[in-house]
């Protein structure tokens, strides 16, 4: 996935070194979030008219920054630390 890919106030799913991951652009800055519900494992899509992941197999919800908003998850999207270089996202472990 590209920075360049990801425009303010957006969200887009894609892969970064092989992890599914969710981004959104706020502000300037990056959000990066594992795209993984943490009710039953399934991958979100971003909502952009509610600007909101949602889970399509059991209906949770969860912000932008990847908290959550409505159940059955109970907690957040697990925020992954990254690097930017020549335009791609690489993890940080």
């Amino acid at each position: 996935m590209k920075l360049s890919d990801v425009q303010q106030s957006e969200g887009l799913t894609g892969e970064i070194d092989g992890r599914e991951v969710a981004a959104f652009g706020r502000d300037g800055q990056m959000i990066v979030l594992e795209n993984v519900c943490t009710h039953r494992g399934c991958q979100t899509i971003w909502n952009p008219d509610e600007k909101t992941w949602d889970c399509p197999c059991h209906g949770s919800r969860f912000s932008a920054d990847g908290q959550v908003i409505q159940g059955p998850a109970r907690a957040p999207l697990k925020p992954l630390r990254f690097e930017v270089v020549d335009d791609d996202l690489k993890l940080v472990e």
